[in-house]
């Protein structure tokens, strides 16, 4: 990602999240990163069980798509080199693309998950190399996602020792800053192991 926040969050803790999108009304919830035509949109049992989900914008609107022959597939860029690699991957049929991450005005989304091993980490944010490119508009949109994410969440770990919690259950190698929205704090403070 590009621009992300990540957070640990219970089923609960993400449909706060949804409704803060105004998911149904304002937000449609889709696949990452083939786009259909027609598209499809996903309910929130089926995002949740997904592991990429495009958060479209109303407003903002539709995702930008990218097929074979475009400019986007074509060059040395890291986005062109990672659009090969995921239309050879995925290999679109006619009525579909991908996203093009650097035009369009989406979130893309990774739920956390619950299971028996624990709490899995999620994420959510831009792709996009610069948002302001995208549009102003989208780069407060996606601020204003991550900013509700920081502050309605803790912070459980992080690259400073003063950011990490040790008195939770968290199995992590990286220094990424990681929060917990508040029933996964509930949970891990509980002694659920964090991933």
């Amino acid at each position: 990602m590009v621009a992300a926040v990540h957070f640990y969050a219970t089923p609960t803790d993400q449909a706060h999240l949804l409704d803060y999108l105004a998911e149904p009304a304002e937000v449609a919830l889709r696949p990452w990163p083939m786009v259909a035509s027609p598209p499809i949109d996903l309910s929130r049992e089926l995002a949740l069980a997904s592991d990429h989900v495009m958060v479209v914008s109303r407003a903002l609107g539709p995702p930008i798509v990218i097929r074979e022959e475009d400019p986007a597939m074509a060059g040395g860029t890291r986005s062109a080199l990672f659009n090969r690699l995921n239309w050879e991957r995925l290999e679109p049929g006619p009525t579909e693309g991908l996203v093009d991450s650097n035009a369009s005005p989406v979130l893309l989304w990774t739920p956390a998950t619950e299971g028996p091993e624990g709490l899995r980490a999620g994420d959510i944010g831009s792709q996009a190399d610069s948002m302001s490119k995208v549009s102003k508009d989208y780069e407060r949109w996606v601020n204003r996602v991550m900013s509700w994410v920081r502050r309605k969440g803790t912070r459980v770990w992080g690259l400073e020792p003063h950011q990490r919690r040790p008195d939770l259950d968290l199995h992590r190698t990286d220094v990424t800053t990681v929060f917990a929205l508040p029933g996964a704090l509930r949970a891990l403070e509980g002694g659920t192991p964090g991933r």
